[in-house]
């Protein structure tokens, strides 16, 4: 790989936190962010596993959190992601709310789509920036492509960020929009959250992890490295390639290591992992790393933290407890939606 087209990112260190507009309030948000991601997504598994409430297909992002809050802090008003089947803590980020995708995989009419499209497709929202959301593996990735292109066609200053998994980088989906976004030199974000296993199968058994910033470079698009448990890294990461993607129009593909803390669905037990390797992850927490951060540096107290987790956990009790009280969609409703 040449240095021209890759880049390991560092962290963003507190002296510079001026040149990245970071101060008490972008790292505490940052954190209610993160946290409220970890609680929803806890709250999700013991609906499941225990009240036996939610029925079907979820996939949490447990352990992820720092991505999609680093890169959605990073975009602008009228950007767009692009989500895929492990999309809950991408629609917190965007702005979708706990009773939204509780109601919505409860299939009650007042979720995000209604009731009728279940987690893999709740981070959906265009006008809140979420433009799609698809559970097939890496077919998100050339929807993300036309978007981007669109913005160019348009003339217009936006960007899209699609996030895929590291199983996707094995898929048709993935190599051809990496060759069509370099040829159509589109202002495209393609966030890799590498949370080593495709499924149930290692990383190191598919396509290997030393070879994803090698096939994104391949193609010509710049790629950085980055610490997908440290939200700053990741955000510093999309402002500092902002310039090549919103203003020259380019695709930069960001590789961002990271690990999911529970199994690939919720019903995953992930026994097929060591005890160690889970361990080793969970000392790399992205929450207790930002809270360990933002105590070292004075910004908050034990105690203001405490009380922030417990207005958060209350939160989502009382979304869980408003959202079972909806309904589905009446069959007559369906029907018109149908309708051309």
């Amino acid at each position: 790989m040449s240095s021209e087209n890759y880049r390991k990112v560092s962290t963003i260190t507190k002296e510079e936190y001026e040149k990245y507009g970071i101060n008490r309030d972008f790292l505490l948000d940052s954190y209610k962010k993160m946290y409220l991601i970890r609680k929803l997504e806890e709250k999700i598994e013991y609906l499941y596993l225990v009240r036996g409430l939610l029925m079907g297909p979820a996939h949490l992002y447990n352990g992820m959190e720092a991505i999609a809050i680093g890169v959605t802090k990073a975009l602008s008003k009228g950007d767009l992601i692009v989500s895929n089947h492990r999309g809950h803590g991408h629609a917190i980020a965007i702005g979708i709310t706990p009773y939204q995708i509780i109601s919505e995989m409860l299939g009650f009419s007042e979720g995000a789509q209604k009731g009728l499209s279940g987690s893999m497709h709740v981070a959906i929202d265009p006008d809140a920036g979420a433009l799609y959301s698809s559970a097939i593996v890496g077919s998100q990735v050339p929807i993300a492509v036309g978007a981007a292109y669109a913005f160019k066609y348009r003339k217009l200053d936006n960007v899209v960020a699609v996030f895929f998994g590291d199983g996707a980088t094995t898929t048709g989906a993935l190599l051809e929009s990496l060759n069509m976004s370099r040829f159509l030199k589109v202002p495209l974000y393609l966030i890799c959250e590498d949370n080593d296993y495709a499924e149930y199968t290692n990383i190191d058994y598919t396509v290997g992890r030393s070879r994803i910033t090698s096939m994104f470079t391949s193609f010509g698009i710049y790629t950085e490295e980055v610490d997908g448990n440290d939200v700053l890294s990741v955000y510093r990461s999309i402002k500092d390639t902002e310039e090549l993607v919103r203003g020259q129009k380019n695709p930069v593909a960001i590789h961002a290591y990271t690990y999911r803390l529970s199994g690939h669905s919720v019903t995953d037990p992930a026994s097929y992992r060591s005890k160690d390797e889970v361990e080793k992850w969970k000392a790399l927490d992205p929450i207790l790393r930002l809270k360990e951060r933002m105590l070292k540096e004075g910004f908050t107290t034990e105690e203001e933290l405490s009380s922030v987790e417990k207005s958060i956990e209350e939160d989502i009790e009382s979304a869980v407890n408003e959202a079972l009280k909806g309904s589905p969609m009446s069959i007559e409703d369906a029907i018109k939606i149908g309708d051309p």
